[in-house]
């Protein structure tokens, strides 16, 4: 993705963090030389790996094992008008934050683990006290139509524009103007990018 140098985000658990909080991924690749796009939650589990399921029925679902794969993550954005800036000379433009993870898709296919990685994926999002995956047959015969995978070696490019390239006075402004509108995520997330 194009990233110029004050946007881009190194912190390693600053990019953890925002994938837990926006696990809902744009998944692509290319077969047949057409992307295939998919939307899918990936999370990264106990074991240390980003783990994510899809339908057997999808298209992902019938590309090569250990074919390239690009799961897009993406976070709060908001419209910035010029009338945002303390300053005079600006234009219209958009906030953002984007994680960008390249890796190998490598199905899991074992049959035990992949209900060991559900139950595991149920408890990320009902936490300690939700629903839980019944032990039973019809529950278990469920997993005959999904497919489970993780990225193998993942490589990630993370672009945070928040008005790095602006004047504090500026950035101030624009937080402040973002929080009057009820864009509060993105002031948050600001905020912390830029030390407002």
């Amino acid at each position: 993705m194009y990233n110029p140098n004050h946007f881009k985000i190194t912190d390693t658990e600053l990019i953890e963090s925002f994938i837990s909080q926006n696990p809902f991924a744009t998944v692509i690749s290319i077969k047949n030389e057409s992307p295939i796009v998919s939307h899918i939650p990936i999370n990264r589990f106990s074991n240390g790996r980003l783990y994510g399921h899809m339908a057997n029925s999808n298209p992902h679902s019938q590309i090569e094992d250990n074919s390239t794969i690009t799961a897009i993550f993406s976070g709060p954005h908001a419209y910035i008008s010029p009338n945002y800036y303390k300053s005079e000379f600006n234009v219209p433009t958009w906030n953002y934050s984007s994680v960008h993870c390249c890796g190998k898709l490598k199905f899991v296919n074992d049959k035990d683990a992949v209900w060991e990685l559900f139950n595991e994926m149920v408890s990320i999002y009902e936490g300690a006290e939700g629903w839980r995956l019944p032990n039973e047959t019809k529950f278990k015969n469920l997993f005959n139509a999904i497919q489970f995978f993780y990225i193998e070696s993942p490589e990630f490019e993370a672009k945070f524009k928040f008005n790095q390239n602006k004047s504090v006075e500026d950035i101030e402004s624009v937080i402040d103007s973002l929080e009057a509108n009820g864009e509060n995520e993105v002031a948050k997330l600001m905020r912390e990018c830029t030390n407002g």
